[in-house]
C-alpha cells in the first residue's frame, strides 16, 4: 500500500506528462534541441555510398510488399515508400527520414526530462542527445535506429500516463504504442518494456498485461521474425558479445568518447527524484542483452539506443546540479569531448559509408571491367543501387566482416574498405558472406 501512495505522489510530480508533454516553457529548448539535431544529421548526409543494410532498405521500399511479411523494421518499410515515391531514391533521400525523428526524439525528451526531473534537466538533456556521436551516426543511415529511438521516448511517456492514471485508457495506450514499437524493432521494443516492468513496483501487472497482448496480437510477425533470425539473420551472424564489445557499446552510447559514462555514473549517484526508472532505462537494456547471451546472441549496439536518452538525462543532471567553475569546467570537457567524438565520425573522406566502405567506387570498378557478379544475395542490392550489372566475368564483388573470406592468389583483388573487395577467382564459387542485411 505504502508502495501504491509513493508511485502516486511521484505520478503527481509528473503531473500528466501526456496532456502537457508541450508546455510552452519547452518549446524553445526543444526547437533548439531539435536544430542542432538537424544540422549534424544533414552534414554529409548524401555524400556517403549505401553500405549493405542501408542498400536492404533500398530493396524492402522499391520491392515487392510481399517480401516485407517477417522482417525486422516492417512498419518503418512500409511508412518509407511513400515517403520515397515523392522524395526518390537518392542517399540523401533515403536517409533524411532518420535525420527528421532524431531531431523529434531530442525536442520530445526536453519536455520529458523537465517534468521528470525538473528544468532545466530536460533542456540539457535534448542538447546532450542531440550532439551524441553515435545518434548522430544512426541519423545519418537509412535504417529504423532514431525511430526506435523515438518510440523508446514515446513508450516512457505512454508509461508514466498508465503510471499516473493506471486506467484502461492508459493501458490501451500504452498497449498500442508498444505494438507499434514491436513492428519496427522487436527486440529494441522488448528491451524498453522490460525497463518499464523493472522501474513499475506496484503495477507492474499492468506492464505484463501489456506485453502479453501485444505478443499474441503480434504473434504471427514475431514468429516470422524468429524463423528469419534463425535461418540466416541476427542469431546466425552475430556472436557473443566479449567484454571489450560491451564496454565499447556502453561508451558509444553514453557518448563524448566515454566521458559521457563517468557523468552519468555521477548523475545517478547525484539523482533523487526517478532514480529507478532513469537506472532502469539506462542500463537494464544493456545488462538484459547480456544477460540472454547463452539463449541467443542478441547483443547488437544499434538495438540499444533505446538507452541513449536516458544517459543523456543522467549527465543532463550532473551537470544542472553543478555552478561556478565546477560547471564550466565540467561542462567544457564534455563538450570538448563530444566535439572531437563528433569530428572522428566526420573524418573518413566523403565516399565512405561508415563501416569505412566505398560502394560507389567498387561497382564503378566492377563495371569498367565488364561487370561482375554479387558473392551473396547479401551484396546485390547495394551493387545494383549503383548500376552494377550481373555478369560471368570471372569477377566477383565481395563483401564480408571475416577476413578469412579474402584469403587467397587471386590475378584481380582490389580492396574497396575494409569489408569490401572485388576478386577475380580462378574457378570455384565466390564465397557467401557472413550475415544477412537488414538488421
Amino acid at each position: 500500500m505504502a508502495t501504491v501512495v509513493h508511485d502516486r505522489q511521484q505520478a503527481r510530480a509528473v503531473s500528466g506528462v501526456l496532456s502537457r508533454v508541450a508546455d510552452l516553457g519547452d518549446v524553445w529548448p526543444a526547437v533548439a534541441a531539435a536544430a542542432v539535431s538537424l544540422v549534424l544529421g544533414v552534414y554529409q548526409l548524401g555524400q556517403p555510398s549505401l553500405w549493405v543494410d542501408e542498400a536492404a532498405t533500398y530493396r524492402a521500399v522499391t520491392g515487392p510488399v510481399s517480401q516485407l511479411a517477417h522482417e525486422h523494421h516492417w512498419l518503418y518499410y512500409l511508412a518509407m515508400r511513400p515517403w520515397v515515391a515523392l522524395a526518390g531514391t537518392t542517399e540523401l533521400a533515403l536517409r533524411f527520414p532518420s535525420v527528421v525523428a532524431a531531431a523529434l526524439a531530442c525536442a520530445l525528451l526536453v519536455p520529458l526530462g523537465n517534468r521528470l526531473l525538473g528544468a532545466p534537466v530536460g533542456s540539457i538533456a535534448g542538447i546532450v542527445l542531440a550532439a551524441n556521436p553515435f545518434v548522430v551516426q544512426w541519423s545519418q543511415q537509412a535504417r529504423s535506429y532514431t525511430i526506435v529511438l523515438l518510440l523508446a521516448i514515446v513508450q516512457t511517456i505512454a508509461f508514466l500516463g498508465l503510471r499516473e492514471r493506471r486506467t484502461r485508457r492508459s493501458w490501451i495506450l500504452y498497449t498500442l504504442c508498444l505494438g507499434l514499437f514491436v513492428l519496427v524493432q522487436p527486440v529494441s521494443a522488448g528491451l524498453v518494456a522490460s525497463a518499464h516492468f523493472l522501474a513499475a513496483p506496484g503495477f507492474r501487472a499492468r506492464i505484463v498485461a501489456a506485453g502479453v497482448a501485444t505478443v499474441l496480437a503480434a504473434s504471427v510477425f514475431l514468429v516470422g521474425v524468429y524463423v528469419r533470425d534463425s535461418d540466416g539473420g541476427t542469431l546466425v551472424w552475430n556472436e557473443a558479445p566479449s567484454l571489450g564489445r560491451i564496454s565499447h557499446t556502453i561508451l558509444e552510447l553514453s557518448g563524448a568518447l566515454g566521458v559521457g559514462l563517468a557523468f552519468a555514473v555521477v548523475g545517478l549517484a547525484l539523482l533523487q527524484r526517478e532514480r529507478l526508472l532513469v537506472a532502469c532505462w539506462a542500463f537494464a537494456p544493456i545488462g538484459i542483452l547480456v544477460a540472454v547471451t547463452p539463449i541467443g546472441h542478441v547483443f547488437v549496439d544499434r538495438y540499444l539506443i533505446v538507452s541513449a536518452p536516458a544517459l543523456a538525462l543522467l549527465v543532463a543532471a550532473l551537470l544542472a546540479r553543478l555552478h561556478g567553475w565546477w560547471l564550466v569546467c565540467t561542462a567544457g570537457a564534455f563538450a570538448a569531448a563530444t566535439v572531437a567524438g563528433l569530428a572522428i565520425w566526420y573524418s573518413p573522406d566523403a565516399s565512405q559509408n561508415w563501416p569505412g566502405e566505398d560502394w560507389k567506387a567498387a561497382t564503378r570498378f566492377a563495371m569498367e571491367h565488364g561487370g561482375a557478379m554479387p558473392s551473396s544475395p547479401a551484396v546485390a542490392p547495394a551493387y545494383l543501387y549503383y548500376g552494377g550489372v550481373p555478369r560471368r566475368t570471372g569477377l566477383y564483388v565481395i563483401w564480408s566482416t571475416s577476413e578469412s573470406t579474402f584469403v587467397g592468389d587471386w590475378p584481380i583483388d582490389v580492396s574497396f574498405g575494409d569489408h569490401l573487395r572485388v576478386q577475380q577467382r580462378r574457378g570455384g564459387r565466390a564465397t557467401r558472406a557472413a550475415r544477412s542485411p537488414g538488421e
